[in-house]
C-alpha cells in the first residue's frame, strides 16, 4: 500500500494499484532500513518530495523489537526478517548458512544485535585510501553525537571477570573503543538503547523527518526504469513512477540483485540468467564480506547466565527490575555484554574479536520461533576477525539468486580465527573457567561452526572506476546518470566491528555531498 507516514493502522492510504505514472518525486529511494530512513530523513527535511519503497511491517513496535533481549524470540521469524539460505560454503564444512536480512521500516535496526560502534576515524582512513571521500566530519559529528553519554549494555559479575582477564592478557579496559588510542582494548558493549528501549532508526526517523514532503510504498520494485544510461524510475508491484533521481539502499543482497534485474551488472551473468544488458558493470554483486563468527562454550560454576535467568521466578524477577527501570536487568542488554579487540600487529589491518555471551544455544535450533537457550550453568565467548579478507558474491542465475558469503576462504582469516580460538581458551582460564571438550583438532572445529555475524557489506563498493567496483566517491553508479547506491553494500570493507552505525555514516556522507543538512 501507499501511504504518508508509519502508522498502525492504514487510514488514509492509497490503494496498491494506484499508477503513479506522472514525475511524482523528486528523488525515489528503495529501501527503508538504516541508510533509506536517514536519506528520507535528510532529504525531506530540504524540501524534497520524497518515495521511499519498503516491503514489511510499518510501526517497529512489536514488544519483542523494543526490548534489547526479546530480539533473539524474532530472529527466524519471516514477519521481520527475509531469511534464505547460503551457497554451500566450501571452506566451511559445505554448509549451507541461514542469511538473514531485516524486514520492515527501520531494516535491520530492528532486529540487530543492537551494539552501536562506528569504528574510529583511522580505520576510515585505511578503507577509504585512494577514494577522495569526504569522511572525517561526518565520523566526528557521529563520535560527538554519540558521547552524549552513550548507553551501556546491562552486565554483571561475569562480565567484570572478563574485562579483568582481558586486561591481563592484553586488551586493557577502555571507555570507548571508537576512538583509535582505544581501540585495542576492552569495554561493556556500547548498545543503541534509549530509556532501556531498542531506539531503532524508525524513531529518530518519526522524530525529525518532515512528513509532508514523504510518500511510503510498501510494495517490492520490480526494476529501475532506464532511458538509456539515464535512470528515470521504478516500475513495482501495481504500477510505476517516475523522479528526477533514484537511490538505491536495499542493503548487501538486495541492492546488488535489484541492479541486475534491472539489467545493471556483468553481462556475462545478466544474458546466462535470461535478463537483458542493459549496462554492463562486473563489480556488481562480487566482494561480498560478512563476519565469520565462531563460539567456544564454558561452564561458569557459581554464576547464573541467560540460560538459568529465563526461565521461572528468576526471569519474573528480571522482568520486574526492568519495569522498575533498573539498569541490573538482563532484558536491558542483547544477550552479550562486553568485548575485547585484540591483535598481533596493525589493529586496522590484522585483529580479531571475542565478546562474552551469556548463553549457550543449539543454532539448529533456530527457528521461527527465535534462539532457544540451554539448560546448563554455562556462557560462550563469541570469536570473529574484525577484518576478514575473505570475499563471497551475489549472483543471479535462472533458478534465482545465489549468496555466496565466502566465509573462510581467504587463509588469513583461518590464522586469525585460530588465533582468537586460542585466545578465548586463555581468557576462559583466566577467569578460572575450562572451555568445555572438542574431539577434533581447532581447524575442523572452526570450519564446522562458523555462522554469519549478520554483518553484510561489499556488493556494491565504492572504487575510484568501474574496473574495481560498482560506486564512485559521489555514491552515484559508475557510467550511468540519475542513479546511486547508500548502504552497506558500498563499503569497501569492514569499518567497525558491527555495520549499524557505519551504514548511518555512509548515508550522511551522500547527504554532506548534497549539501543536505541534518
Amino acid at each position: 500500500m501507499i501511504g504518508p507516514w508509519p502508522r498502525h493502522s492504514t487510514t488514509g492510504c492509497w490503494r496498491r494499484g494506484m499508477n503513479l505514472s506522472a514525475r511524482a518525486a523528486d528523488i525515489i529511494i528503495i529501501g527503508a532500513g538504516a541508510a533509506g530512513l536517514e536519506l528520507a530523513r535528510m532529504a525531506s527535511r530540504q524540501g524534497l518530495a520524497v518515495v521511499l519503497f519498503e516491503q514489511g511491517a510499518p510501526n517497529g513496535r512489536h514488544l519483542f523489537q523494543r526490548i534489547p533481549l526479546l530480539v533473539g524470540k524474532i530472529i527466524g521469524n519471516r514477519r521481520f526478517v527475509d531469511a534464505q539460505d547460503s551457497a554451500p560454503q566450501e571452506a566451511a564444512g559445505n554448509r549451507k548458512l541461514p542469511v538473514l536480512t531485516g524486514r520492515g521500516l527501520g531494516g535491520s535496526s530492528r532486529v540487530n544485535g543492537n551494539v552501536a560502534y562506528a569504528g574510529p576515524l583511522e580505520r576510515y582512513r585505511h578503507v577509504f585510501n585512494g577514494i577522495s571521500l569526504d569522511y572525517t566530519n561526518v565520523i566526528n559529528a557521529l563520535h560527538d553525537d554519540m558521547n552524549a553519554p552513550r548507553p551501556h549494555s546491562w552486565a554483571d559479575g561475569l562480565s567484570e571477570e572478563f574485562l579483568t582477564a582481558a586486561a591481563k592478557l592484553g586488551a586493557p579496559r577502555v571507555d570507548d573503543p571508537d576512538f583509535a588510542g582505544e581501540f585495542a582494548g576492552a569495554s561493556v558493549l556500547h548498545v543503541n538503547t534509549k530509556y532501556g528501549l531498542r531506539h531503532n532508526h524508525l524513531e529518530a526517523f518519526r522524530a525529525n523527518a518532515a512528513p509532508q514532503n514523504i510518500r511510503i510504498i510498501r510494495a517490492p520494485v520490480e526494476r529501475i526504469i532506464m532511458d538509456g544510461k539515464r535512470a528515470t524510475g521504478v516500475t513495482y508491484e501495481g504500477g510505476e513512477i517516475y523522479a528526477s533521481e533514484v537511490v538505491l539502499s536495499a542493503g548487501a543482497i538486495s541492492s546488488p540483485l535489484l541492479l541486475m534485474r534491472s539489467g545493471i551488472g556483468a553481462a556475462d551473468m545478466l544474458q546466462a540468467a535470461g535478463l537483458p544488458v542493459l549496462h554492463d558493470l562486473p563489480h556488481v554483486g562480487r566482494h561480498l564480506k560478512d563476519h565469520a563468527n565462531l563460539r567456544l562454550q564454558f561452564s561458569c560454576p557459581g554464576h547464573n547466565t541467560l540460560n538459568q535467568k529465563t526461565r521461572g521466578v528468576r526471569a519474573l524477577w528480571e522482568g520486574v527490575k526492568y519495569l522498575l527501570g533498573r539498569k541490573d536487568s538482563i532484558l536491558r542488554g542483547p544477550g552479550a555484554s562486553a568485548g575485547a579487540n585484540f591483535a598481533n600487529g596493525d589493529i586496522f589491518r590484522d585483529a580479531y574479536r571475542i565478546q562474552l555471551v551469556h548463553f549457550t544455544q543449539d543454532r539448529s535450533q533456530v527457528s521461527d520461533k527465535g534462539i532457544v537457550f540451554e539448560r546448563a550453568q554455562k556462557a560462550s565467548l563469541g570469536i570473529y576477525a574484525l577484518w576478514p579478507k575473505s570475499e563471497g558474491s551475489v549472483r543471479i542465475t535462472d533458478k534465482g539468486a545465489q549468496i555466496d558469503p565466502g566465509f573462510l576462504t581467504d587463509p588469513a582469516d583461518v590464522e586469525t580465527s585460530l588465533r582468537g580460538m586460542a585466545q578465548a581458551r586463555a581468557l576462559m582460564a583466566e577467569m578460572g573457567f575450562e572451555p568445555d571438550p572438542v574431539d577434533a583438532p581447532d581447524e575442523e572445529v572452526l570450519r564446522g561452526g562458523v555462522y554469519s555475524g549478520y554483518h553484510l557489506i561489499g556488493s556494491n563498493r565504492m572504487s575510484q572506476d568501474a574496473g574495481s567496483g560498482v560506486v564512485g566517491a559521489d555514491f552515484a553508479v559508475h557510467g550511468l546518470e540519475g542513479l546511486s547506491i547508500c548502504d552497506a553494500s558500498v563499503m569497501p570493507d569492514h569499518l567497525s566491528s558491527h555495520s549499524y552505525l557505519p551504514t548511518i555514516a555512509m548515508a550522511r556522507m551522500f547527504a554532506q555531498l548534497r549539501g543536505w543538512t541534518a
